[in-house]
Protein backbone atom coordinates (compact mmCIF):
# COMPACT_ATOMS: atom_id res chain seq x y z
CA UNK A 1 0.00 0.00 0.00
CA UNK A 2 3.08 2.24 -0.01
CA UNK A 3 3.19 2.40 -3.83
CA UNK A 4 1.89 5.48 -5.59
CA UNK A 5 -1.48 5.29 -7.30
CA UNK A 6 -1.64 6.85 -10.75
CA UNK A 7 -4.96 8.17 -12.09
CA UNK A 8 -5.79 9.46 -15.56
CA UNK A 9 -8.46 12.16 -15.57
CA UNK A 10 -9.61 15.24 -17.51
CA UNK A 11 -7.23 18.18 -17.14
CA UNK A 12 -10.14 20.42 -16.14
CA UNK A 13 -10.76 18.16 -13.14
CA UNK A 14 -7.09 18.19 -12.17
CA UNK A 15 -7.11 21.98 -12.36
CA UNK A 16 -10.06 22.07 -9.93
CA UNK A 17 -8.25 19.74 -7.52
CA UNK A 18 -5.11 21.88 -7.58
CA UNK A 19 -7.06 25.11 -7.12
CA UNK A 20 -9.07 23.68 -4.22
CA UNK A 21 -5.91 22.46 -2.53
CA UNK A 22 -4.59 26.02 -2.58
CA UNK A 23 -7.89 27.76 -1.75
CA UNK A 24 -8.79 25.33 1.05
CA UNK A 25 -5.32 25.88 2.57
CA UNK A 26 -3.95 22.36 2.64
CA UNK A 27 -0.37 23.55 2.56
CA UNK A 28 3.08 22.29 3.44
CA UNK A 29 5.22 24.08 6.02
CA UNK A 30 6.85 26.08 3.22
CA UNK A 31 3.45 27.37 2.10
CA UNK A 32 3.26 25.24 -1.04
CA UNK A 33 0.08 23.21 -1.79
CA UNK A 34 0.16 19.72 -0.27
CA UNK A 35 -1.58 17.80 -3.06
CA UNK A 36 -0.85 14.38 -1.56
CA UNK A 37 -2.52 15.31 1.74
CA UNK A 38 -5.40 16.93 -0.15
CA UNK A 39 -6.11 13.88 -2.35
CA UNK A 40 -5.93 11.46 0.57
CA UNK A 41 -8.27 13.66 2.62
CA UNK A 42 -10.71 13.86 -0.29
CA UNK A 43 -10.75 10.07 -0.66
CA UNK A 44 -11.24 9.39 3.06
CA UNK A 45 -14.06 11.89 3.40
CA UNK A 46 -15.92 11.10 0.17
CA UNK A 47 -15.56 7.41 -0.69
CA UNK A 48 -18.34 6.15 1.61
CA UNK A 49 -20.90 8.67 0.33
CA UNK A 50 -19.78 8.09 -3.25
CA UNK A 51 -19.99 4.28 -3.02
CA UNK A 52 -23.36 4.45 -1.23
CA UNK A 53 -24.73 6.61 -4.04
CA UNK A 54 -23.36 4.16 -6.60
CA UNK A 55 -24.95 1.21 -4.82
CA UNK A 56 -28.27 3.03 -4.70
CA UNK A 57 -28.14 3.49 -8.47
CA UNK A 58 -27.29 -0.19 -8.91
CA UNK A 59 -30.28 -1.17 -6.78
CA UNK A 60 -32.54 1.02 -8.91
CA UNK A 61 -31.21 -0.77 -12.01
CA UNK A 62 -31.96 -4.16 -10.43
CA UNK A 63 -35.51 -3.05 -9.71
CA UNK A 64 -35.92 -1.70 -13.24
CA UNK A 65 -34.88 -5.00 -14.84
CA UNK A 66 -36.74 -7.20 -12.34
CA UNK A 67 -39.33 -8.35 -14.91
CA UNK A 68 -36.74 -9.38 -17.49
CA UNK A 69 -36.07 -13.10 -18.05
CA UNK A 70 -33.41 -14.38 -15.67
CA UNK A 71 -31.04 -15.19 -18.55
CA UNK A 72 -30.85 -11.49 -19.56
CA UNK A 73 -30.73 -9.81 -16.15
CA UNK A 74 -26.99 -10.13 -15.49
CA UNK A 75 -25.97 -8.92 -18.94
CA UNK A 76 -28.41 -5.98 -18.92
CA UNK A 77 -27.31 -5.03 -15.40
CA UNK A 78 -23.63 -5.06 -16.36
CA UNK A 79 -24.35 -3.00 -19.48
CA UNK A 80 -26.20 -0.40 -17.43
CA UNK A 81 -23.38 -0.24 -14.87
CA UNK A 82 -20.81 0.33 -17.64
CA UNK A 83 -22.89 3.18 -19.03
CA UNK A 84 -23.29 4.74 -15.57
CA UNK A 85 -19.57 4.46 -14.86
CA UNK A 86 -18.88 6.67 -17.87
CA UNK A 87 -21.47 9.36 -17.02
CA UNK A 88 -19.98 12.78 -16.64
CA UNK A 89 -16.99 11.90 -18.78
CA UNK A 90 -18.76 12.95 -21.96
CA UNK A 91 -18.47 16.57 -20.87
CA UNK A 92 -14.72 16.19 -20.83
CA UNK A 93 -14.14 13.73 -23.66
CA UNK A 94 -12.76 16.35 -26.04
CA UNK A 95 -10.71 18.07 -23.38
CA UNK A 96 -7.07 17.43 -22.66
CA UNK A 97 -6.39 14.56 -20.29
CA UNK A 98 -3.91 14.59 -17.42
CA UNK A 99 -2.38 12.24 -14.87
CA UNK A 100 -2.16 12.61 -11.12
CA UNK A 101 -0.17 10.40 -8.74
CA UNK A 102 -0.66 10.17 -4.99
CA UNK A 103 0.79 8.05 -2.22
CA UNK A 104 -1.56 6.59 0.41
CA UNK A 105 -0.95 7.87 3.93
CA UNK A 106 -1.44 6.28 7.31
CA UNK A 107 -4.79 8.05 7.71
CA UNK A 108 -6.08 6.85 4.32
CA UNK A 109 -4.73 3.29 4.41
CA UNK A 110 -7.95 1.73 5.71
CA UNK A 111 -10.17 3.55 3.18
CA UNK A 112 -7.94 2.71 0.22
CA UNK A 113 -7.71 -0.96 1.22
CA UNK A 114 -11.53 -1.09 1.46
CA UNK A 115 -11.84 0.48 -1.98
CA UNK A 116 -9.33 -1.98 -3.41
CA UNK A 117 -10.84 -5.12 -1.85
CA UNK A 118 -14.58 -4.31 -1.82
CA UNK A 119 -15.56 -1.48 -4.13
CA UNK A 120 -13.50 -1.98 -7.29
CA UNK A 121 -15.35 -5.07 -8.51
CA UNK A 122 -15.23 -5.02 -12.33
CA UNK A 123 -13.20 -1.86 -12.96
CA UNK A 124 -9.63 -0.64 -12.69
CA UNK A 125 -8.16 1.40 -9.84
CA UNK A 126 -7.69 4.40 -12.13
CA UNK A 127 -11.31 4.20 -13.35
CA UNK A 128 -12.75 4.23 -9.82
CA UNK A 129 -10.69 7.19 -8.64
CA UNK A 130 -11.35 9.05 -11.89
CA UNK A 131 -15.10 8.76 -11.30
CA UNK A 132 -14.64 9.77 -7.65
CA UNK A 133 -12.65 12.89 -8.61
CA UNK A 134 -15.10 13.82 -11.39
CA UNK A 135 -18.01 13.49 -8.95
CA UNK A 136 -16.18 15.77 -6.52
CA UNK A 137 -15.36 18.36 -9.19
CA UNK A 138 -19.00 18.66 -10.30
CA UNK A 139 -20.16 19.95 -6.90
CA UNK A 140 -20.33 23.59 -5.84
CA UNK A 141 -17.12 24.89 -4.34
CA UNK A 142 -18.56 25.43 -0.87
CA UNK A 143 -19.83 21.82 -0.93
CA UNK A 144 -16.35 20.64 -1.89
CA UNK A 145 -14.91 22.56 1.06
CA UNK A 146 -17.31 20.72 3.38
CA UNK A 147 -15.95 17.42 2.06
CA UNK A 148 -12.34 18.36 2.73
CA UNK A 149 -13.17 19.57 6.24
CA UNK A 150 -15.85 16.97 6.89
CA UNK A 151 -14.73 16.06 10.42
CA UNK A 152 -14.79 19.62 11.76
CA UNK A 153 -17.95 20.44 9.80
CA UNK A 154 -19.82 17.42 11.26
CA UNK A 155 -18.72 18.17 14.84
CA UNK A 156 -19.82 21.81 14.56
CA UNK A 157 -23.20 20.95 13.02
CA UNK A 158 -23.79 18.35 15.73
CA UNK A 159 -22.96 20.88 18.45
CA UNK A 160 -25.50 23.29 16.93
CA UNK A 161 -28.26 20.67 16.80
CA UNK A 162 -27.59 19.61 20.41
CA UNK A 163 -27.11 23.13 21.73
CA UNK A 164 -23.62 22.44 23.05
CA UNK A 165 -20.73 24.86 23.41
CA UNK A 166 -17.40 24.08 21.75
CA UNK A 167 -13.73 24.96 21.96
CA UNK A 168 -12.34 25.98 18.56
CA UNK A 169 -8.69 26.51 17.68
CA UNK A 170 -7.61 28.04 14.38
CA UNK A 171 -4.63 27.49 12.13
CA UNK A 172 -3.35 30.97 13.05
CA UNK A 173 -3.25 30.10 16.76
CA UNK A 174 -6.58 31.59 17.81
CA UNK A 175 -8.56 29.94 20.61
CA UNK A 176 -12.32 30.29 21.08
CA UNK A 177 -13.08 28.58 24.37
CA UNK A 178 -16.66 28.08 25.52
CA UNK A 179 -17.85 29.25 22.09
CA UNK A 180 -21.40 28.97 20.79
CA UNK A 181 -21.84 28.43 17.05
CA UNK A 182 -24.84 30.04 15.40
CA UNK A 183 -24.41 28.38 12.00
CA UNK A 184 -22.06 27.43 9.18
CA UNK A 185 -23.13 29.44 6.16
CA UNK A 186 -21.81 29.68 2.59
CA UNK A 187 -20.92 32.98 1.00
CA UNK A 188 -23.54 34.35 -1.39
CA UNK A 189 -21.17 33.55 -4.28
CA UNK A 190 -21.03 29.91 -3.05
CA UNK A 191 -17.23 29.90 -2.78
CA UNK A 192 -16.42 29.26 0.87
CA UNK A 193 -18.11 28.42 4.18
CA UNK A 194 -18.07 30.62 7.27
CA UNK A 195 -18.48 29.59 10.91
CA UNK A 196 -20.47 32.19 12.85
CA UNK A 197 -19.35 32.07 16.47
CA UNK A 198 -20.38 33.89 19.63
CA UNK A 199 -17.49 33.96 22.09
CA UNK A 200 -16.32 36.28 24.85
CA UNK A 201 -19.37 38.58 24.50
CA UNK A 202 -18.88 39.28 20.79
CA UNK A 203 -19.58 37.81 17.35
CA UNK A 204 -16.80 36.24 15.27
CA UNK A 205 -16.65 34.98 11.68
CA UNK A 206 -14.21 32.18 10.78
CA UNK A 207 -13.48 30.54 7.45
CA UNK A 208 -14.15 26.82 7.77
CA UNK A 209 -10.73 26.16 6.24
CA UNK A 210 -9.04 28.07 9.08
CA UNK A 211 -10.62 25.91 11.81
CA UNK A 212 -7.93 23.57 13.12
CA UNK A 213 -9.66 21.62 15.89
CA UNK A 214 -13.14 21.48 17.40
CA UNK A 215 -13.88 19.99 20.83
CA UNK A 216 -17.46 19.57 22.04
CA UNK A 217 -17.95 20.74 25.63
CA UNK A 218 -20.51 19.72 28.24
CA UNK A 219 -21.58 23.36 28.65
CA UNK A 220 -24.75 24.60 26.99
CA UNK A 221 -24.44 27.01 24.08
CA UNK A 222 -25.71 30.55 24.59
CA UNK A 223 -26.11 33.38 22.07
CA UNK A 224 -27.90 36.63 23.04
CA UNK A 225 -30.84 37.66 20.88
CA UNK A 226 -29.03 40.76 19.65
CA UNK A 227 -26.14 38.61 18.38
CA UNK A 228 -28.56 36.16 16.76
CA UNK A 229 -30.19 39.01 14.87
CA UNK A 230 -26.80 40.23 13.64
CA UNK A 231 -25.87 36.71 12.49
CA UNK A 232 -29.21 36.30 10.73
CA UNK A 233 -28.74 39.60 8.93
CA UNK A 234 -25.15 38.64 8.05
CA UNK A 235 -26.23 35.39 6.38
CA UNK A 236 -28.92 37.16 4.40
CA UNK A 237 -26.48 39.80 3.14
CA UNK A 238 -23.31 37.72 2.73
CA UNK A 239 -21.81 35.42 5.38
CA UNK A 240 -18.26 36.51 4.53
CA UNK A 241 -18.96 40.06 5.73
CA UNK A 242 -19.35 40.36 9.53
CA UNK A 243 -22.03 42.77 10.72
CA UNK A 244 -21.25 44.60 13.96
CA UNK A 245 -23.53 46.36 16.47
CA UNK A 246 -22.22 49.64 15.05
CA UNK A 247 -23.57 48.73 11.58
CA UNK A 248 -26.85 50.49 12.23
CA UNK A 249 -28.94 52.48 9.80
CA UNK A 250 -29.59 51.97 6.12
CA UNK A 251 -26.99 52.61 3.43
CA UNK A 252 -28.03 54.66 0.40
CA UNK A 253 -26.03 54.64 -2.84
CA UNK A 254 -26.75 56.71 -5.94
CA UNK A 255 -25.91 54.99 -9.22
CA UNK A 256 -25.44 56.56 -12.63
CA UNK A 257 -26.68 54.73 -15.72
CA UNK A 258 -23.23 53.20 -16.10
CA UNK A 259 -23.33 52.33 -12.40
CA UNK A 260 -26.59 50.46 -12.90
CA UNK A 261 -25.00 48.55 -15.76
CA UNK A 262 -22.02 47.63 -13.57
CA UNK A 263 -24.33 46.59 -10.74
CA UNK A 264 -26.06 44.09 -13.01
CA UNK A 265 -22.80 42.84 -14.48
CA UNK A 266 -20.56 42.49 -11.40
CA UNK A 267 -22.01 39.61 -9.40
CA UNK A 268 -19.14 38.79 -7.02
CA UNK A 269 -19.74 40.23 -3.51
CA UNK A 270 -22.75 42.20 -4.75
CA UNK A 271 -24.97 43.38 -1.85
CA UNK A 272 -28.72 42.88 -2.18
CA UNK A 273 -30.75 46.12 -2.09
CA UNK A 274 -33.86 46.22 0.07
CA UNK A 275 -35.33 48.92 -2.16
CA UNK A 276 -34.61 50.78 -5.41
CA UNK A 277 -36.10 54.20 -6.10
CA UNK A 278 -34.96 55.72 -9.38
CA UNK A 279 -31.16 56.10 -8.96
CA UNK A 280 -31.10 55.41 -5.19
CA UNK A 281 -30.28 51.88 -4.03
CA UNK A 282 -30.85 51.17 -0.32
CA UNK A 283 -28.96 48.43 1.54
CA UNK A 284 -29.10 46.94 5.04
CA UNK A 285 -25.79 45.06 5.01
CA UNK A 286 -22.23 45.36 6.30
CA UNK A 287 -20.60 48.72 5.61
CA UNK A 288 -17.41 46.94 4.59
CA UNK A 289 -19.33 44.99 1.97
CA UNK A 290 -20.60 48.23 0.40
CA UNK A 291 -17.09 49.73 0.43
CA UNK A 292 -15.38 46.70 -1.12
CA UNK A 293 -18.04 46.27 -3.79
CA UNK A 294 -18.62 49.86 -4.92
CA UNK A 295 -14.99 51.00 -4.81
CA UNK A 296 -14.70 49.47 -8.29
CA UNK A 297 -17.39 51.79 -9.64
CA UNK A 298 -15.47 55.07 -9.38
CA UNK A 299 -17.76 58.08 -9.90
CA UNK A 300 -20.55 55.78 -11.13
CA UNK A 301 -21.57 55.12 -7.50
CA UNK A 302 -21.88 57.74 -4.76
CA UNK A 303 -22.57 56.78 -1.14
CA UNK A 304 -25.13 59.28 0.15
CA UNK A 305 -25.54 57.91 3.67
CA UNK A 306 -24.33 57.29 6.26
CA UNK A 307 -22.02 60.30 5.98
CA UNK A 308 -19.01 58.56 7.56
CA UNK A 309 -19.17 55.73 5.02
CA UNK A 310 -19.32 58.24 2.17
CA UNK A 311 -16.27 59.98 3.59
CA UNK A 312 -14.39 56.68 3.72
CA UNK A 313 -15.10 56.09 0.03
CA UNK A 314 -14.07 59.67 -0.77
CA UNK A 315 -10.76 59.21 1.05
CA UNK A 316 -10.14 55.91 -0.74
CA UNK A 317 -10.37 57.58 -4.14
CA UNK A 318 -8.59 60.74 -2.98
CA UNK A 319 -5.44 58.95 -1.86
CA UNK A 320 -5.48 56.81 -4.99
CA UNK A 321 -5.70 60.02 -7.04
CA UNK A 322 -2.72 61.52 -5.21
CA UNK A 323 -0.56 58.50 -6.03
CA UNK A 324 -1.61 58.51 -9.67
CA UNK A 325 -0.74 62.21 -9.92
CA UNK A 326 2.84 61.53 -8.80
CA UNK A 327 3.17 59.14 -11.76
CA UNK A 328 1.15 60.88 -14.47
CA UNK A 329 1.19 64.55 -13.39
CA UNK A 330 3.41 65.62 -16.31
CA UNK A 331 1.09 63.96 -18.80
Amino acid sequence: MEEKIKVSLPKTVLDILKKDCQDFRLLKENGQPNMNAFINTLIVNLYEEFSAHEEKLHEEIREAIFKLPEAYKKQVFNDFVKILSKRGEGVFEKKQSATISFKPTKSSKRAIEYIDKVLLKNETVSSFYRRLFISYSQRLKNEREKIIYKENYDIIKKSISKGQAVCITTTSGGVYNLASVYDIAPARDELFNYVLVYNDKSNHTLRLATVDTVLTLSDKAFIPEESKELFKRQIECGAQYPIYPTDKGLIKVKLSEHGKYLFKKIYLYRPVPISIEDDIYTFNCSRNQVLYYFERFGDSALILSPKKLGQQMRDFHYFALKKYRTIYNKD
